[in-house]
C-alpha cells in the first residue's frame, strides 16, 4: 500500500475498507479522544475487532456505552488500555484469583470479586538504567499526552473513580472499601507500595470492570474485592524506611492533587492543559538507546479468597515499560483476540485480561513471562 493510500481517520470508507481486510486493527494512535471512534465504528461495521492503548478514561466509558452492543451483535471485540497500562496488573489479578479460587466454575475465574477478598499487585523494577532515568525517560510521551487530554475532556469528573467503567447493570463498586481510589498500596510484606507510574487511576477501573464481566457472564451478582497496587520501593524498617514512606506519600499526594484538577471548570481545566502541553515532549519522540532495553521489571498479583485460599500469578519483563514492553504487550493481546475459537462467546467491549483469557494460560511473547 503506498502511502499516498494509507486511510486517515476522517475518511470513513477507506477505514472501512482497511477493517474488512483484517480481523484486529491496532490503533496506536494517539491521543485518542478526538480519533478514535470513526476507526471503532468501520471495525465494527466490517466485522472487525479492535485494540487500542488508549488509558482516557471518559473516552473509554463512551465507547462502552455506544459500541459495546453492537460489537456485541457483530461478534468482535473492542479492547483499550491495552499496553503497560492495563494488561500486565489485569492478567495477573485474572490469573490469580483463578488459581486461587481453583479449578471448576468459569474458566478464567471471578477476577478480582466474589469469593476474593483482597488482591494486592505490587510491581518492581529490578534492573533500570544506569545513572537513574528522569520522568520524561520514564514515562512515554503518549501516556503523558492521553492523561493531559483528559484535562480538556467535559466528563473528566470520572476520572479517579474505580467504578468508571463497569458494565451497565453491573452497579457500582462500593467507595467506602473495595473499590475506592487508592494511590499505592501502603505496605504490603514488610514493603512500601508506592503510586503507580505516571498515574495510579488507570489500572483500577479495568481490574473492577474484569470482574463485573465475569459476574454477569455467570449470573453472580458483582461483589468487588479490596484490590491495591503499588511499586515496591523498598523496605518499612529503620530510618530508610521511614523516608520510604514519606516519598511514597508526597507521591501519593502529588496524583491525588492531579486527580482533583479535574473537578475544576472545564474552562480552568483546558487552560491548564495547554500550558502543560508546552512542556511535554513532542509526539513521536522518546528515549533511546539504554533508555529502552536496559529495563527488567516485575508485576505480581496475589489474591486471598475470603476462605484463605491464595492464587499468585507473575508477570516478568525487560525494555522500557512505555514504549519496548508496551508494543509487545499489545502484539499479545491482538493475537490473542486472532483465536476467535477460544473467545467466541466473549464479545463486545472486553478488557486485555479477557481477550487473553486465564485458563490454562503460558505467555511467553518477547520479552514477557506469565508464571
Amino acid at each position: 500500500m503506498s502511502r499516498s493510500s494509507w486511510p486517515t481517520v476522517d475518511d470513513g470508507s477507506s477505514l472501512g475498507a482497511l477493517a474488512l481486510r483484517t480481523a484486529v486493527v491496532l490503533n496506536l494512535a494517539g491521543p485518542y479522544t478526538s480519533k478514535a471512534q470513526n476507526l471503532i465504528t468501520a471495525c465494527v461495521e466490517g466485522g472487525s475487532s479492535y485494540v487500542d492503548l488508549s488509558g482516557e478514561i471518559p473516552l473509554l466509558r463512551r465507547v462502552i456505552d455506544r459500541f459495546d452492543e453492537s460489537a456485541r451483535r457483530a461478534g468482535v471485540q473492542i479492547v483499550q488500555m491495552a499496553g503497560w497500562e492495563a494488561m500486565p496488573a489485569d492478567l495477573a489479578t485474572l490469573v490469580a484469583c483463578k488459581r486461587a479460587v481453583g479449578g471448576g466454575g468459569d474458566p478464567d475465574g471471578p477476577g478480582a470479586a466474589g469469593p476474593i477478598a483482597d488482591v494486592p499487585v505490587s510491581i518492581s523494577f529490578e534492573r533500570m538504567p544506569e545513572g537513574g532515568v528522569s520522568f520524561k525517560e520514564s514515562v512515554s510521551a503518549g501516556t503523558m499526552a492521553s492523561v493531559i487530554e483528559m484535562l480538556d475532556d467535559a466528563e473528566a469528573g470520572m476520572v479517579g473513580r474505580p467504578d468508571a467503567l463497569l458494565p451497565t447493570g453491573a452497579g457500582k463498586a462500593d467507595t467506602s472499601r473495595p473499590g475506592a481510589m487508592r494511590f499505592g498500596a501502603g505496605t504490603v510484606d514488610g514493603r512500601v507500595m508506592g503510586p503507580v507510574v505516571p498515574v495510579a487511576f488507570l489500572n483500577p477501573p479495568i481490574i473492577h470492570r474484569t470482574a463485573a464481566i465475569l459476574a454477569m457472564e455467570s449470573g453472580r451478582a458483582y461483589t468487588p474485592a479490596l484490590y491495591r497496587e503499588g511499586v515496591d520501593i523498598g523496605g518499612t524498617s529503620g530510618v530508610a524506611g521511614l523516608g520510604r514512606r514519606a516519598r511514597a506519600a508526597t507521591k501519593s499526594g502529588v496524583q491525588r492533587l492531579a486527580v482533583e484538577m479535574t473537578r475544576l471548570p472545564l474552562s480552568v481545566r483546558r487552560a491548564v492543559a495547554g500550558g502543560i502541553r508546552k512542556f511535554l515532549p513532542e509526539a513521536g519522540t522518546g528515549p533511546s538507546g539504554s533508555y529502552l532495553r536496559d529495563w527488567a521489571w516485575t508485576v505480581q498479583a496475589r489474591a486471598t479468597c475470603h476462605d484463605g485460599a491464595v492464587g499468585v500469578a507473575t508477570i516478568q519483563g525487560t525494555g522500557h515499560p512505555g514504549y519496548t514492553a508496551t508494543a509487545a504487550i499489545i502484539v499479545e493481546v491482538a493475537l490473542s483476540m486472532t483465536k476467535r475459537d477460544d473467545h467466541a462467546k466473549r464479545s463486545g467491549c472486553v478488557t486485555p485480561a479477557l481477550a487473553i483469557g486465564a485458563a490454562g494460560k503460558t505467555l511467553r511473547v518477547q520479552s514477557l513471562d506469565l508464571r
